[in-house]
């Protein structure tokens, strides 16, 4: 029986998609008569025989794409192996300072890939490397971090640590300078083998549970949730328990705290009789947050959820306002407010997201249009990778933002590693910060939006 429909069909199953044995076995002659080669008569051919309501139907196009996306269709076929990782990634990390800057040859089979800018290699070591460590196998989310090392183990890593660690041991510079080219592109790599053992888990989990569903989806990369169809409403149930945080200890502020010379003074027509109670109240001043999203590349998923919790808080934060950027800064709160929140989210993605990102020419059309509003009482998060193409950062100008502010906050969806390597600025902006974080995961974005609104009461 064909290892890939096989795995495939257990997908669909995680995903919801009722499949009998029989529908199993149709599918599998249908794979008989269309195979690999077109896809599109692939995706008609399967569906036609496992997906059978408008739901189902809905599940099984996600579930296909993120399954079979890549072309090389044949592949699964002769070889059953997973698909290769996007070349997206690839091509980033290859053509920075690893494959130009190189002082010295590397020596490894993987870390001449990583130094040569061979793309299709690595691409195709990945996808080996993958069928080998066996990652479709993987049952629960704390075993992605084994699969991952065993993926790395079969691309040929302690072969290229062994060559990375004596290389940054020389005396000679231009050994030293290829050791920590290793290095990085090692934390590079893993990071990337990472978010495929875990776009696999979240293809093969079986979803048993609701409760284990969203658990999963907490700890999951927010740049992969676009797997999750019921991700928003996750999204929204933490939106509801936050807000209704900081209510409930309103409420009981109020019934426990009674205003002794209030209610007497209000009882004196009736003889001192307490008829009437008066209970002391606290202000409590809802925060003002003005957002500014990077939405170029993958950072715009990032961007989405963010607006998405903000503009789901409106109970307990009284003033949100939008800015979005990539070449330029654009402010988008009236689409917020006049559309509903998906419609603005895509239009503020699919307008502002083309361009090739300048946080200093962004900075100063903020800047420009409302440094001015800027005040004590607002909070100004900034979300993005700050990856500036070179260009100049602007510092002085986020440090005029963080003077006026009650506090400036960096939300980075790169981990801490990665700041300030290649065209990286994080580290020059993190200054003038009153804090910086890395902010990857449902749980990582709702600790930091539980600690704004404690600390803005």
């Amino acid at each position: 029986m064909d290892r890939v429909m096989v795995d495939f069909v257990k997908a669909l199953r995680g995903n919801g998609v009722r499949i009998a044995t029989s529908e199993t076995l149709d599918a599998m002659h249908a794979l008989d008569l269309v195979g690999y080669s077109n896809r599109a008569r692939l995706k008609t051919a399967l569906s036609a025989t496992l997906a059978k309501s408008e739901e189902e139907k809905s599940r099984f196009d996600a579930c296909f794409d993120q399954f079979f996306q890549f072309n090389d269709f044949e592949q699964f076929g002769q070889d059953q192996k997973p698909e290769p990782p996007p070349p997206s990634f690839l091509q980033q990390m290859l053509k920075g300072d690893n494959a130009a800057n190189a002082t010295a040859e590397a020596q490894s089979p993987l870390g001449q890939m990583l130094m040569q800018g061979d793309s299709q290699a690595l691409s195709q070591a990945m996808a080996q490397a993958a069928s080998e460590a066996n990652v479709r196998d993987i049952r629960v989310i704390t075993q992605k971090g084994l699969y991952g090392r065993r993926m790395m183990m079969a691309m040929g890593l302690e072969a290229m640590e062994q060559e990375m660690w004596a290389a940054e041991g020389s005396q000679e510079p231009q050994q030293q300078a290829l050791g920590q080219q290793l290095r990085e592109a090692r934390e590079r790599l893993r990071e990337e083998v990472k978010h495929y053992v875990e776009r696999q888990y979240l293809l093969q989990a079986s979803g048993d549970s609701r409760a284990l569903r969203e658990s999963v989806m907490r700890e999951t990369s927010l740049e992969n949730l676009r797997e999750f169809k019921d991700v928003q409403g996750l999204v929204r149930k933490l939106a509801k328990r936050l807000v209704a945080t900081p209510s409930r200890r309103r409420k009981v502020y109020q019934r426990g705290k009674l205003d002794v010379r209030s209610t007497i003074r209000h009882n004196i027509p009736y003889s001192g009789v307490l008829l009437e109670t008066h209970w002391k109240t606290k202000r409590v001043d809802k925060p003002k947050v003005t957002a500014i999203c990077d939405v170029s590349g993958s950072v715009s998923q990032y961007s989405r959820f963010l607006l998405m919790f903000l503009y789901s808080l409106t109970e307990v934060i009284s003033n949100v306002r939008a800015f979005a950027f990539s070449s330029d800064l654009m402010e988008v709160t009236e689409w917020f407010e006049r559309e509903n929140l998906d419609t603005a989210i895509d239009l503020t993605l699919n307008r502002l997201g083309g361009g090739s990102t300048d946080y200093g020419r962004s900075l100063q059309t903020f800047t420009d249009l409302c440094l001015n509003q800027v005040d004590h009482r607002t909070t100004v998060i900034m979300l993005g990778d700050a990856r500036n193409n070179y260009g100049d950062p602007r510092t002085e100008l986020l440090q005029a933002i963080h003077n006026r502010a009650r506090q400036l906050i960096w939300l980075n969806p790169e981990s801490r590693l990665r700041w300030g390597s290649g065209d990286s600025e994080m580290k020059r902006y993190k200054p003038h910060c009153t804090w910086a974080e890395p902010c990857q995961s449902l749980n990582q974005l709702e600790r930091f939006i539980s600690n704004l609104l404690r600390y803005s009461q």
